[in-house]
């Protein structure tokens, strides 16, 4: 696949094995032909069926799209949190705290893929993709100065989604949704030292949701090894 397919939105490669970008709507059909004939093993979209309503995934219907939807509904905890954020690190907290077993499924979707690259992907591709590629790059060692580096990547990328977005909102729309927009490398960094101090790292975090240190390392290698690799 060429480093940036027609029409995409804040996409690039953090690891071998592992594409991350925004809403695929976006994609032209030269875009969406590049995609299908780079192999692409699975496709993950992380954004939830109203979202999908508003921008239909243009991959729905094939082997290689899945939706699992980070966020849960009606689960009270989160909304709450999320309420009461006021910054992103916040809100990758309430995701830690409140959305583990969304995340494991989404790990081991990524996991179980049959051979082959996996492209993560959410509406802007920031924050709830964001978060699952930190969590795979600290779980394949990346330093940490690299997982905000790449973390970091979405701001310029998305200088014209957000003044498209910011000039169909009132003021006080934006005045709300402003402190969220900037790629802060302190807010993906607070998200893992909260692991560090609440769990001891990403490990027993996944370990404590049913995502084994064997399927973690299996994981690893898959990230780390490139298109060939997966489940045979």
């Amino acid at each position: 696949m060429p480093d940036v397919p027609d029409g995409a939105l804040n996409v690039r490669r953090p690891l071998p094995g592992l594409w991350r970008s925004g809403n695929l709507s976006r994609l032209s059909e030269r875009g969406r032909g590049e995609v299908l004939a780079s192999g692409m093993a699975r496709i993950l979209d992380l954004r939830n069926r109203a979202e999908r309503a508003l921008e239909p995934p243009p991959f729905l219907g094939r082997a290689e799209y899945l939706n699992l939807p980070l966020l849960p509904y009606r689960n009270r905890e989160l909304n709450t949190a999320s309420a009461g954020a006021r910054s992103n690190a916040d809100h990758y907290r309430a995701h830690l705290d409140h959305a583990a077993n969304q995340i494991v499924t989404i790990l081991g979707a990524i996991l179980d893929a049959p051979p082959g690259p996996v492209l993560l992907h959410c509406h802007a591709g920031k924050d709830r993709t964001g978060l699952i590629v930190a969590l795979c790059l600290e779980l394949a060692g990346v330093p940490r100065e690299e997982i905000a580096a790449d973390y970091a990547a979405s701001g310029p990328e998305l200088l014209a989604f957000y003044a498209a977005a910011r000039a169909r909102k009132t003021p006080e729309a934006w005045a709300k949704a402003e402190p969220f927009v900037a790629s802060r490398p302190a807010d993906i960094l607070a998200a893992l030292a909260y692991l560090d101090a609440g769990w001891g790292g990403v490990g027993p975090y996944l370990c404590a949701y049913g995502f084994s240190g064997a399927e973690q390392e299996r994981l690893r290698e898959r990230l780390k090894s490139g298109p060939g690799a997966g489940t045979a």
